[in-house]
């Protein structure tokens, strides 16, 4: 992926995360290693590595947002 690309993408997962906040539908501690990192995506300047680690922690952010931690396990056929 190129570095405008990711740039890009990494804009699309904060307009997702704020969206999610705006429903409520952030894990309290979700989000903490993203907040923590400093990259964000107006930082054009920044390596390819760290929007790289940005979007990793935002997915990670997102993803344990939307996982129920008492999911019922499907049932095996």
């Amino acid at each position: 992926m190129r570095r405008d690309e990711l740039i890009n993408l990494h804009a699309l997962l904060r307009e997702i995360r704020g969206a999610m906040a705006d429903r409520g539908d952030v894990h309290p501690e979700a989000f903490a290693a993203y907040d923590h990192q400093r990259t964000r995506p107006m930082h054009v300047h920044r390596a390819k590595r760290d929007h790289k680690r940005a979007v990793r922690l935002l997915l990670w952010g997102i993803v344990r947002s939307i996982t129920v931690e008492t999911e019922v396990p499907a049932p095996r056929q």
